[in-house]
């Protein structure tokens, strides 16, 4: 099975998920979601609040406003929402599958199934969203690929395309 078609597959997986599983109450104990790229927030703090308060247009602010930042290198854990609100449901069945990716100097693989798989080049280009600077992470001739920029705390936040198309919101952290 080529890229594309993996990634489709696995897209159309996540977004057939979040469309059968029901968005919860928000837990009250959950952090606000950050207001500023520079928030003094623990990244604990941030990876909590993209998963459970901050709105599609919170997130949406904190991408435009947040810098690409260095490439990463290394093991980074992630978490990942269908585009729209916070859907717990949605983002735990994600979970199952994806862990996070795996940066290398100028490459990375995504981290799924308790293994690796789906590499993808890594490099700095303009985003889809705003034409402003991002890390772009392009699995080569599939017309999938991925944008993130780095939050003060050293959380990438970013989103995966399907050609112009927005069809998940994602962070990665260490």
């Amino acid at each position: 099975m080529n890229v594309r078609k993996s990634l489709s597959v696995f897209a159309a997986g996540c977004a057939a998920t979040a469309a059968l599983v029901a968005v919860p109450a928000q837990a009250d104990a959950a952090p606000r979601c950050p207001t500023t790229v520079i928030a003094a927030t623990s990244k604990a703090a941030t990876v909590s609040a993209l998963r459970n308060t901050c709105s599609q247009a919170g997130v949406d602010r904190l991408f435009r406003a947040a810098q690409a930042g260095a490439l990463p290198v290394g093991v980074y854990n992630g978490q990942a929402r269908p585009i729209g609100g916070p859907n717990n449901g949605a983002s735990s069945a994600i979970g199952g599958v994806w862990a996070g990716k795996h940066f290398y100097r100028g490459w990375l693989t995504n981290r799924v199934l308790g293994g690796e798989a789906l590499p993808a080049n890594v490099y700095y280009g303009r985003s889809a969203v705003d034409g402003k600077r991002v890390i772009r992470i392009d699995y080569a001739r599939s017309g999938l690929h991925d944008e993130i920029r780095r939050l003060g705390n050293g959380v990438y936040l970013g989103y995966g395309f399907d050609g112009p198309r927005r069809i998940i919101t994602f962070w990665v952290w260490r």
